[in-house]
C-alpha cells in the first residue's frame, strides 16, 4: 500500500484543527454560561423531567413523582444522566455539560468519517466536519440538559457503521449499525418512523442474492433494534395493562401542542378564539411530573390528540398556513427569539439548510450511483423524523437538530462540487479547452 507522508501530515494537521474548532467554542460557552440547577431545572423545562428520571434510575425505578411507573420520556438520555450523576454527584449539571462538550467533539469526527465514507472525498468530509464543529445550534446545545448531542452521536455512529458495512460488505458492521439505531430510538422515539424505510434501503443496496439481502436487512440490522425497543415495549405493556407503547406516551401530547393556542406560531396570526380550546394549564401538561403515571398519560394524551385531529380536519387552511410558516421559520430554534437572534440564526443556519438540500438533490441529478444511493437514504431517514415534528412541535427546527447532521454532510459535498467546478473552469480557461465531460461529478467521486 502506497503511503503518502505529505497526506498523512495534512491529515494530522486537519484533525488538530477540527479538534480545536469543536472544543474551544464549546468550552468558551461552558465558561460563559455554565448550566446551574436553579436556572435549568425550571417548572416548564424538559430538563427537569430528565433530571428527575435520572435520579429515579439511581433508585432502581422509572416512575413519575406520584410513584407510579411512567413512559412519558424515552429512557436513554435519563440513563445517560444517571451514569454521570453516579460518578459526579446528583444534579451535577456542569459534569453533564462537560460530557456533552466532548460529545460535540466526537460528533465532529464522526461526521468527518461518515461523510468520507459516503462521498469518497476528503475535502467534502472536512468541510462537513468543520460545519458540524462550528454550527451555532450544535454549540449552544452543549450546555443544555437536553438529548440532542447524545442523539446525534448515536445516529452518526449508526450511519457510519451502516455505510462502512454496505461498502465493505461486512455483516457485523450492519449489526453494529442496528445496535446504535436501536439506542437512537430509545433516546428519541421519533426515529421509529424512519425504521421501515431504512430496512428497505438496506435490503435494496446490500450487494448479494435475495436470500442474503433478507438476512442482512431483517436479521443483522433489524434484530438488535427489535431487541432494545421490544424489551422496553414489553415493560410499557406490563405497567399499562397491556397497552402497546413502543417507546413513549409523549407524542400525543406534543402533537396536540403544535395546533393549540400555545403554539407560538399560531398566536401570531389568529389569537385564542380561532384555535383549539384547551385548559389554561395545558402547557404544564406537556411535562411528565403533572401526570400520575402511564395510565393517565395515555388517557389525557389520547384525548388531546383526538381533539387536535378534529381541529386539523375543521381548519385545513389554518394548518396549511401554519406548516408553511414553520417551514419558512426553520432556521430559528424558537419563535420567541429577539429579532437580532433570529437574524444571526438565519445568517448562520439557513445556508447550511440550503446547501444540504442542494447536495441531496444533486445526488439524484448527477450520474453517480453511489451518491444517488445515499441521497435516497437521506430522504428515508430525514423525512419520517421531520414531518411528525412539523405537525406537532411549535419550535420545529430546534427539535430536528439530530437530523440536521445529514444536511451538514450533504452541504459539505455540495460545497465540494462547487469548488471542483470552479477549479475545472480555471484549468480549462488556462489551457484554452472546454470542461471535461465528467465535470459534473459523474462516476465515482474523485478523492480530494
Amino acid at each position: 500500500m502506497d503511503i503518502n507522508p505529505m497526506r498523512i501530515k495534512q491529515g494530522i494537521i486537519f484533525n488538530i484543527i477540527l479538534l480545536l474548532a469543536a472544543l474551544l467554542p464549546r468550552l468558551a460557552l461552558f465558561v460563559a454560561m455554565p448550566p446551574l440547577p436553579e436556572k435549568i431545572l425550571t417548572p416548564l423545562n424538559d430538563s427537569t423531567d430528565y433530571d428527575f428520571l435520572a435520579q429515579e434510575i439511581l433508585k432502581g425505578r422509572y416512575c413519575a413523582p406520584s410513584g407510579e411507573p411512567t413512559a412519558f420520556r424515552p429512557p436513554l438520555y435519563p440513563a445517560f444522566l444517571a451514569v454521570i450523576y453516579f460518578f459526579a454527584g446528583t444534579q451535577n449539571l456542569k459534569a453533564v455539560a462537560i460530557a456533552q462538550v466532548f460529545l460535540g467533539v466526537l460528533n465532529a469526527f464522526l461526521c468527518l468519517w461518515t461523510t468520507r465514507q459516503m462521498t469518497g472525498s476528503r475535502l467534502a468530509a472536512r468541510l462537513a466536519a468543520l460545519g458540524a464543529a462550528l454550527y451555532p445550534a450544535f454549540i449552544l446545545q452543549a450546555v443544555q440538559i437536553l438529548s440532542e448531542d447524545f442523539s446525534r452521536m448515536l445516529f452518526l455512529a449508526s450511519l457510519y457503521f451502516l455505510f462502512v458495512g454496505i461498502e465493505s460488505k461486512k455483516p457485523r458492521l450492519i449489526y453494529l449499525s442496528g445496535i446504535f439505531f436501536g439506542l437512537s430510538v430509545l433516546n428519541k422515539s421519533v426515529f421509529l418512523g424512519a425504521l421501515p424505510f431504512i430496512i428497505v434501503w438496506v435490503y435494496c443496496y446490500w450487494n448479494g442474492l435475495r436470500r442474503e439481502k433478507f438476512k442482512i436487512a431483517l436479521i443483522y440490522f433489524t434484530c438488535p433494534i427489535l431487541l432494545f425497543v421490544g424489551a422496553w415495549t414489553i415493560r410499557n405493556a406490563a405497567i399499562s395493562g397491556g397497552k402497546f407503547i413502543p417507546v413513549s406516551t409523549n407524542y400525543p401530547i406534543t402533537f396536540a401542542h403544535g395546533v393549540t393556542r400555545f403554539s407560538y406560531y399560531a398566536n401570531l396570526w389568529y389569537g385564542r378564539e380561532r384555535l383549539m380550546p384547551v385548559p389554561d394549564n395545558y402547557q404544564e401538561l406537556t411535562q411528565m411530573r403533572f401526570y400520575r403515571g402511564v395510565r393517565e398519560e395515555l388517557e389525557i394524551g389520547n384525548n388531546y390528540a383526538y381533539q387536535a385531529r378534529r381541529f386539523m380536519r375543521d381548519n385545513k387552511r389554518f394548518m396549511v398556513v401554519l406548516t408553511i410558516r414553520k417551514a419558512i421559520h426553520f432556521w430559528s430554534p424558537f419563535i420567541r427569539n429577539t429579532r437580532w437572534a433570529e437574524a444571526a440564526a438565519f445568517l448562520s443556519m439557513a445556508p447550511v439548510l440550503l446547501l444540504g438540500w442542494i447536495g441531496i438533490i444533486r445526488g439524484f441529478i448527477i450520474k453517480d450511483n453511489r451518491m444517488r444511493k445515499y441521497s435516497i437514504l437521506a430522504l428515508m431517514a430525514a423525512l419520517p423524523v421531520t414531518l411528525p415534528y412539523a405537525l406537532s412541535q411549535p419550535d420545529v427546527r430546534y427539535r430536528v437538530g439530530t437530523i440536521e447532521i445529514i444536511l451538514l454532510m450533504f452541504a459539505g459535498w455540495a460545497l465540494y462540487g462547487i469548488i471542483q467546478r470552479f477549479h475545472l473552469q480555471r484549468v480549462s480557461a488556462s489551457s484554452g479547452q472546454g470542461l471535461p465531460a465528467n465535470h459534473g461529478g459523474s462516476g465515482r467521486i474523485a478523492k480530494a
